[in-house]
């Protein structure tokens, strides 16, 4: 028989949920979530909590958390409390942390203050000294490096007049399934996915290409010249951000919860591109 963290955990990533929809989800830290899928109720705070957790755990994927239980009975310690108690005993035992580490943090800060302070004063006390240049005997012997070091700040002004190469991405629609873009370039476009949890994307493109990667925190691919349109989909993270050549793409805020996305963009390539 499977243990029941293996179940649990199972039936989490069969719903598309990550850990952090979880914790969400059911108010528990995902510290503890995971000893729960491990089966390593030993190492939570206190082994107690075990069967409150795991019926909250249960009862929230749709599983029948009592039954399950029951089944697994000599999986789990043989204390128990519920899952309120077991949340109330938690907030205790990290205001306590609190209450260790809380003085430790002032120490610092004091001893912050305090360095600050003396180096103010060293300063005060001890100032730089200033270097002195003798100067020049005939001052008109100058007259031609000057001229030539006036001259070098008009060549850069001019390398600054060159229009640089710049992107834009707009925000077109939201139809409920698909978030659309309208991108004005003038330079090769690429694409680049971040995500705080592994995560999978899939790219197609209107040249019959498609790719697909897996376990995905930080990506950028290029995309081919001749492309007009292309779609991303990602899966496992709303907080996944994107950026089109640099420019971050703005998500609605009705698409924000969404653990799977599909963005399509419409590239319209300026002159000179």
């Amino acid at each position: 028989m499977k243990p029941i963290g293996k179940i649990l955990k199972s039936k989490r990533e069969s719903l598309g949920m990550t850990l952090l929809d979880m914790e969400q989800r059911i108010r528990i830290q995902r510290q503890y979530i995971t000893m729960i899928e491990n089966n390593d109720f030993e190492s939570l705070p206190n082994p107690d909590y075990a069967v409150g957790f795991v019926k909250k755990y249960a009862d929230s994927v749709n599983l029948n958390g009592d039954k399950l239980i029951e089944e697994h009975q000599a999986e789990l310690p043989t204390s128990k409390i519920s899952a309120r108690e077991a949340k109330k005993a938690l907030k205790t035992h990290t205001a306590q942390d609190t209450e260790v580490v809380l003085p430790l943090i002032k120490l610092i800060a004091l001893v912050t203050v305090l360095c600050t302070i003396v180096w103010l004063f060293a300063v005060y006390l001890f100032p730089a000294e200033e270097k002195w240049e003798a100067e020049s005997i005939n001052p008109s012997r100058n007259i031609a490096s000057k001229s030539e070091t006036t001259t070098k700040p008009v060549a850069k002004n001019k390398e600054q007049t060159k229009e640089p190469a710049a992107t834009t991405v707009n925000y077109h629609s939201f139809d409920g399934t698909v978030l659309n873009y309208d991108v004005k370039t003038n330079e090769p476009v690429s694409i680049r996915i971040k995500s705080s949890v592994p995560a999978w994307i899939q790219l197609d493109d209107d040249q019959k290409k498609s790719y697909t990667f897996q376990n995905v925190t930080d990506r950028t691919v290029k995309i081919n010249k001749n492309v007009k349109t292309f779609r991303l989909m990602s899966g496992n993270d709303p907080s996944l951000t994107v950026t089109l050549n640099g420019q971050k793409v703005d998500v609605p805020k009705d698409a924000e919860q969404l653990i799977t996305r599909t963005y399509q963009f419409n590239i319209m390539k300026e002159k000179g591109a």
